[in-house]
């Protein structure tokens, strides 16, 4: 999961998120609550499902279903109908659009069943894309010899990678993907192809679904602001025109509706309805923001498209400007068969304030509505002169018969911002909810303070606890006077300075950085910062920066969430500050506060921030100890090194200007070039921060370096391999890594005709091959054993120079690794690394060690590891999103954490864990990117939440019998 680093005036990105898992055995078989990954919520695909197939649509082509498989057959393409036939089979969603936006592609099983070659294409649209836009369409060959089954990869981001084939889609929404399909470019003969499976590929990087709290405020029907036709009464119908339709008037629940039947006769069958004679209009300016909304029934055995276009001039065939594009507006629907709904099409774009900054968004009205999506036309139309309104097909492949009623406006309910308004209080709590450690008022608050500081007095390290936090119940061992690591009756340990088995427990992230929220307050004259390769400490530390303008309010939305922000006078003003980066959200760049850290003032009555934060160190490390916890995790803040009570990790980021590789596919930015000799420089000057901010001091445990590197994954070859056939793509002029590489094969061949023979390439010289070279999308089995050899040299250098130069400076610390994420780690990488650090590091999200991944390499490997990143969350403590695996409430984190933990700590290979975060996520979002997730230990007003504490506080308590026994 991202975390982030804050300086004086900009919050950056500082790292990832991950889900590995594990296939040892755990002896804990506690009943776990319900939990969801909230990466694996995709319906998967069932060729053969009824109603899958009753969705789809073919077009000089038919299919059959057989057994298992679906069978399809394209007509063939003569040259001179290349250019007009397409024959194709589309399969759409059953509910007219589906999201695949935590997927990474389809992973697809076909075959050709004829003695001749195959050539089709596959085609991935959202809503906008089926309409011919090619942005918003991926297009990718697919080639099978006679008679050849084989699983083809088709990547979503194919086209941002480079790989061969891909065309196209820059722009796919996969949250609104409306249709896959195969077609068939001619000329061409008839050809057949038969579809065995297909399945999803899973997404890399940081991926949640959105909208991950879907209770609402209420249910409601929707409300009219007018009425333009029932068909009630057969001499106020405004219907104008019907083409290729066939239109009567039926009875319908007590009243009448019209029954339209759209034939395949025409190209765009229609029925029109008009405001009366030519001439006449509608003003609906004094209804306000509206839609045009209608009530639809498909009463057919196959899902159609509706189309939708409203016009404020008179169509152009009849005079007037209207054109279908020019003072029009349009947009699609698709309907699925046998359904009835309420649908609804707006007759403006939505503001781009609308954007609300956050992950998980609140409770809102609930209306049975389908919106029809805007596909071309004006972004707003003249609500004082609409003349009429189309509902019409394009070029439909059967016949249908749909029934239409109750023509009306409703307020538009895409912009229904209410349930954003005055949902945050001056603490930063949720209005609309209570739950347990909800701070009612300010002596509420502040009467919190007293626990803290009796904990103050009493805190202590658990019984058998050495100075360290190791066992001094247990054996002791050799003492170094600095943390290392031992194997000892089979299992893997660290050791603490004084010589005692010690296991890793704590809690990540803890600072302010993350507690702040974006105000909807900027700057309007402030330039994008470009953040190409950018990272945290690359960010000026200058304060609020410079404008010639005075604080604006640039997101409506935003500052209304808040029924109370501090004056700029006052003391929690402290808690304001300037981003000058967002990642994601309505603004670029603005202003921010920390509720948390506003919250710590008020509760120590502090009038200084600096010190109420100086009480809550000492808090959270009486906490840490208290709840018996033997370290502080990844991302604890620089002022906690040093404390002399609970051991801790630092962390470098690897900056500068050394050369990156670029994959297409690199979630938190390109790979670094360790060949390029200003690598080692940049290096060596994170090297000489950390060391100096650790200072040999006995107490750190050893550091991490970055986060998350896309090393790429084994899910597909493109992945795999990614780093080294971007790598080659290069010039060895341009790329350090590309000439490494060129010297590489050249010692493997030595000359080019023996590297093409094995390639089956034709390269026409080194120099040539100097220049930069694409392979194919099919490799061959000797490119990837040569491409695994890059790879394997690529993470070598990486783990060499960073180990080299980490010893250099920190010869005492254990080198912790860059904490590999499932979506991030390849074989060539984890065995380069387990060659120079002390600890293997990964981040897992996931019901245990046992539940996710492929963890086979721990015994090849035979290193002590560490989980650098695991959670759980929920929704019953005023926050809108549970993070990336979520339970039902507060005893549901509480007992997946005990369960989670203990499958660590069973774990022979593994030397501690830790847990992302100790605070929440703030309600509205943090600055960065909006996360708000509930996986804090402690709520935005700094109270711990009880379950999980005392959940923790136990597995910590039996932390060391557990593990190594008595």
């Amino acid at each position: 999961m991202g975390t982030i680093k804050k300086t004086a005036v900009a919050i950056a990105i500082a790292a990832g998120l991950a889900s590995l898992g594990c296939s040892t055995q755990t002896t804990d078989t506690a009943t776990q609550a319900q939990q969801t990954d909230m990466t694996a919520s995709v319906a998967p695909i069932v060729l053969t499902d009824a109603a899958f197939l009753a969705a789809a649509a073919n077009e000089h082509s038919r299919y059959t279903v057989e057994a298992e498989s679906v069978l399809v057959e394209f007509d063939e393409v003569s040259q001179a109908d290349a250019n007009s036939k397409w024959p194709n089979m589309k399969f759409r969603p059953v509910d007219g659009s589906a999201d695949w936006n935590t997927k990474g592609g389809l992973k697809l099983t076909l075959e050709n069943p004829t003695d001749s070659p195959l050539r089709v294409e596959l085609k991935v649209a959202d809503s906008i894309g089926i309409m011919g836009v090619a942005t918003h369409q991926l297009d990718k060959p697919i080639e099978l010899a006679a008679g050849e089954t084989k699983t083809v990869d088709y990547l979503f981001n194919g086209s941002e990678m480079g790989l061969d084939g891909y065309r196209g889609g820059e722009e796919l929404d996969l949250k609104t993907v409306s249709e896959f399909q195969f077609y068939v470019v001619g000329p061409a003969t008839k050809q057949s192809l038969r579809l065995h499976d297909i399945a999803f590929i899973e997404r890399t990087g940081d991926f949640v679904k959105s909208q991950a709290r879907e209770d609402v405020i209420a249910s409601a029907t929707v409300p009219t602001v007018l009425n333009l036709s029932q068909f009630d009464d057969p001499n106020s119908s405004i219907l104008e025109l019907k083409l290729g339709t066939d239109v009567t008037r039926v009875e319908n629940n007590g009243g009448h509706a019209l029954r339209v039947q759209y034939s395949t006769a025409e190209a765009y069958p229609t029925v029109k309805f008009s405001a009366g004679t030519q001439g006449e209009s509608w003003d609906w300016t004094q209804y306000g923001d509206v839609a045009l909304a209608f009530d639809a029934k498909n009463l057919g055995d196959k899902g159609v498209q509706l189309f939708v276009r409203v016009d404020d001039d008179l169509d152009e065939k009849l005079g007037g400007g209207a054109t279908g594009v020019v003072h029009s507006r349009s947009g699609y629907v698709q309907l699925p068969p046998q359904s009835q709904d309420t649908y609804y099409f707006t007759l403006k774009d939505l503001a781009e304030a609308m954007n609300s900054g956050m992950r998980g968004e609140p409770p809102k009205q609930a209306f049975s509505a389908t919106q029809v999506v805007f596909g071309w036309g004006e972004t707003e139309l003249d609500l004082s002169n609409i003349v009429s309104f189309q509902l019409y097909m394009m070029n439909p492949l059967a016949d249908a018969e749909l029934e239409f009623d109750n023509l009306r406006l409703i307020p538009n309910l895409t912009n229904d911002t209410s349930r954003y308004s005055n949902i945050i209080d001056e603490f930063g709590q949720y209005t609309a909810e209570q739950w347990p450690e909800k701070v009612t008022d300010l002596a509420d608050l502040q009467s919190r303070a007293a626990q803290d500081y009796a904990l103050l007095e009493k805190a202590s390290l658990l019984p058998d606890r050495s100075t360290y936090g190791g066992w001094s119940d247990g054996p002791k061992l050799n003492a170094t006077g600095y943390f290392r690591t031992e194997k000892v009756e089979g299992k893997w340990a660290l050791v603490d300075p004084e010589g005692y088995l010690y296991f890793a427990t704590g809690l990540d992230n803890i600072r302010m950085d993350d507690s702040y929220t974006t105000t909807g307050i900027g700057f309007s004259d402030i330039t994008d910062v470009a953040t190409d390769d950018l990272r945290p400490s690359q960010v000026a530390e200058s304060g609020y920066l410079e404008s010639t303008q005075p604080r604006a309010q640039l997101s409506p939305l935003r500052r209304g969430m808040f029924t109370e922000l501090p004056d700029y006078d006052s003391e929690l003003a402290q808690n304001y500050n300037y981003t000058q980066m967002i990642h994601t959200g309505p603004l670029k760049h603005g202003e921010v506060f920390s509720f948390y850290g506003a919250n710590l003032q008020r509760k120590y009555q502090q009038s200084s921030q600096a010190d109420a934060l100086a009480i809550w160190q000492d808090v959270t490390l009486a906490r840490m100890m208290d709840w018996g916890f033997t370290s502080l995790g990844n991302w604890s803040d620089p002022s906690f090194y040093g404390n002399d009570k609970v051991p801790y990790t630092a962390h470098g980021w690897i900056v500068g200007s050394h050369q990156r590789i670029n994959t297409g596919n690199d979630y938190w930015g390109p790979m670094h070039d360790p060949f390029d000799p200003e690598f080692r420089r940049s290096v060596a000057t994170m090297a000489k921060s950390v060391a100096d901010d650790v200072d040999n001091d006995p107490f750190c445990i050893g550091y991490f370096v970055d986060n998350e590197l896309s090393w790429g994954n084994t899910q597909f070859d493109a992945s795999h391999y990614a780093l080294a056939l971007s790598g080659l793509k290069a010039s060895s002029q341009q790329s350090s890594a590309k000439k490494a590489f060129d010297e590489l094969l050249q010692q493997q061949y030595g000359s080019i005709d023996k590297l093409n023979a094995a390639w089956s390439t034709s390269f026409e010289s080194w120099e040539s091959f100097a220049q930069g070279v694409s392979l194919p999308s099919d490799l061959s089995e000797a490119m990837k054993q040569d491409l695994s050899v890059l790879l394997s040299a690529l993470a070598d250098q990486f783990f060499r120079v960073v180990d080299e130069e980490m010893q250099n400076v920190l010869p005492n610390h254990l080198n912790l690794g860059s904490r590999f994420s499932d979506w991030g780690i390849t074989p060539e990488a984890a065995n380069a690394a387990a060659k120079y650090v002390d600890v293997m590091s990964y981040n897992l999200y996931a019901k245990d060690l046992n539940s996710k991944g492929d963890w086979s390499h721990l015994p090849e490997l035979d290193m002590p590891s560490i989980i650098g990143e695991f959670h759980f969350g929920a929704t019953d403590s005023g926050l809108f999103h549970p993070g990336l695996v979520s339970m039902d409430d507060q005893q549901g984190r509480a007992d997946a954490y005990a369960h989670y933990m203990r499958s660590v700590i069973d774990n022979p290979y593994f030397v501690g864990a830790h847990w992302f975060q100790y605070m929440d996520s703030p309600a509205t979002g943090r600055a960065w990117d909006g996360e708000n997730y509930n996986v804090g230990f402690v709520t935005v007003t700094d109270t711990p939440y009880k379950p999980l504490v005392e959940s923790a506080r136990k597995v910590n308590q039996e932390l060391y019998t557990r593990r190594f026994g008595q």
